[in-house]
Formats: C-alpha cells, sequence, structure tokens
C-alpha cells in the first residue's frame, strides 16, 4: 500500500477556506426554493395594503408574525403582521410592523394546523388574490391575501423576548406547495 500524500499547508488552508466559504453560502440562502423566487415579484405591503387588486395572480414574498389561524371550511386563513425580512427571507422581529395580510392555505392532511400558532414566524410565497374580510360578525376588516404556494415556519425561539438567536436543523423545516 503506497503512504499518503500530503497536500501542502497552504494547499490545505485553501481547501479549509473554500469548504468554510461553501458552508456559509448554503447557511445564507434563502429558505424559499429557487424555481419560486425568481417569479417573485417585489412589491411594498403598503402598496398592497392600497390596491391588492393591481397585483392579483402576481407571485409575492413575504414574512411576518402570525396573529391568528382559522379554520374556514376547507381552507386555513392565516392574519398576519408583516414585517421586513432578514438573512434566509427570515421575519426581523427587531424591526417594526409595516402591515398586515391574510394567507389561504389548503387544509390537507399535511397541513399542521397546531403548528400554526399566534406568534410564529412565518414566511410565505403566494399568489396575491385581492383583498378578504376576516370579521364577518365584527366591523368590516379587509386585508390583502395570498394563496399560499410556498409557507416557511420558523422555530420557535430559544429565549422568547430575547436575543434573535437559535439552532435550525435540516435542509426543509416547512410545509411547501
Amino acid at each position: 500500500m503506497p503512504p499518503k500524500r500530503m497536500l501542502p499547508r497552504r494547499d490545505r488552508l485553501r481547501a479549509l477556506g473554500l469548504s468554510q466559504v461553501a458552508v456559509l453560502l448554503v447557511a445564507c440562502a434563502s429558505v424559499v426554493p429557487g424555481e419560486l423566487k425568481e417569479q417573485v415579484r417585489s412589491v411594498p405591503v403598503a402598496k398592497l395594503e392600497r390596491t391588492p387588486e393591481s397585483y392579483v395572480g402576481s407571485l409575492l414574498l413575504f414574512g411576518g408574525e402570525i396573529l391568528a389561524v382559522r379554520a374556514q371550511g376547507e381552507w386555513i386563513e392565516i392574519e398576519v403582521l408583516e414585517r421586513p425580512l432578514g438573512l434566509r427571507d427570515r421575519p426581523r422581529i427587531n424591526r417594526p410592523p409595516r402591515g398586515r395580510f391574510a394567507v389561504l392555505l389548503p387544509q390537507e392532511g399535511d397541513a399542521r394546523v397546531d403548528k400554526l400558532e399566534p406568534g410564529r414566524l412565518v414566511t410565505v410565497v403566494g399568489e396575491a388574490q385581492g383583498r378578504v374580510s376576516l370579521a364577518p360578525d365584527g366591523p368590516p376588516d379587509e386585508l390583502p391575501v395570498l394563496m399560499a404556494r410556498y409557507i416557511h415556519l420558523w422555530p420557535a425561539p430559544l429565549f422568547p423576548g430575547g436575543p434573535e438567536i437559535g439552532i435550525e436543523f435540516g435542509v426543509r423545516g416547512s410545509i411547501g406547495f
């Protein structure tokens, strides 16, 4: 058996550096699948709130904090307090909210309503559908609505109310459509 040939120190350091850069790039990549990310139209939530009819059929990317979840027949209706997106398209809770929107999600076997609870962070790619009224019994409260094409539910924080730190495992920890 021939002896193992070692790379020179400089080449080993270069290989280590390149592997660390590759890991960092993968870790910083968006949670949204690339094919959907390419189709997303960039629209401020304030514009969407004013004229949601102008964006019907457009794929939009938003994120925020879940305010309420309601099962409506064969649909799950999610009310979201929109927040700016940060690294990996994670909503930034240290930034002020800029508006609200609703998400419609088909109630299928894999759509877990118990995981969609108020306070959790969510990133959504959805097709704009116009407006929806969330309070049929109360005062009119219409929000722009997205038909979910992809949803990523972020892990609950390790320290609620504390700094934004956490550990995630896995390649896809989300509900994808």
